[in-house]
């Protein structure tokens, strides 16, 4: 993945065919878990707590849901086009950011999954699910890091 070009409100990135099949596969993971509900308060003496923890988790859904909905249309739609045999991902202020957060809950999510490990070394004799984890945070740490880097856009030390 490589910065093409870059101004204050988009960003143009090129990418391989195996980079975009890997993005699009990782956005349609979001969300890689199941919903959690929040808790506002640990007692039930406040009667309208209920109420409020149901708008909240409801709320919570609904951004989430609204997330993938557009993560999915970044990688499926105008924003990722192929041309010469690579991929060109045009992204705008909000589109980035929507998709470093996407991109960070799938990371996050993966290594929540492996037991929040201080050490992200693969372990010597990895099962399937563990494996499956590890590669999911790693793949979305790096495009995090593509989608944040600050190198000149074309600089050949941004191409892998």
């Amino acid at each position: 993945m490589r910065l093409l070009a870059q101004s204050q409100s988009a960003w143009q990135y090129q990418l391989s065919c195996v980079e975009a099949l890997g993005l699009r596969s990782l956005i349609k993971l979001f969300p890689l878990t199941a919903t959690t509900y929040a808790k506002i308060t640990k007692t039930d003496s406040d009667p309208k707590a209920a109420e409020r923890e149901k708008l909240l988790n409801e709320s919570l859904a609904e951004h989430r849901e609204d997330l993938r909905r557009k993560a999915e249309h970044l990688v499926g739609g105008d924003s990722l086009k192929i041309r010469d045999e690579r991929y060109m991902l045009t992204l705008g202020l909000d589109d980035r950011e929507i998709l470093l957060q996407i991109l960070n809950d799938i990371r996050v999510e993966s290594w929540r999954a492996l037991g929040q490990p201080d050490d992200l070394d693969l372990p010597a004799h990895p099962s399937a699910s563990e494996l499956t984890q590890h590669n999911l945070m790693n793949l979305a740490g790096y495009f995090e890091c593509e989608l944040l880097n600050l190198q000149e856009p074309g600089d050949p030390a941004t191409e892998h």
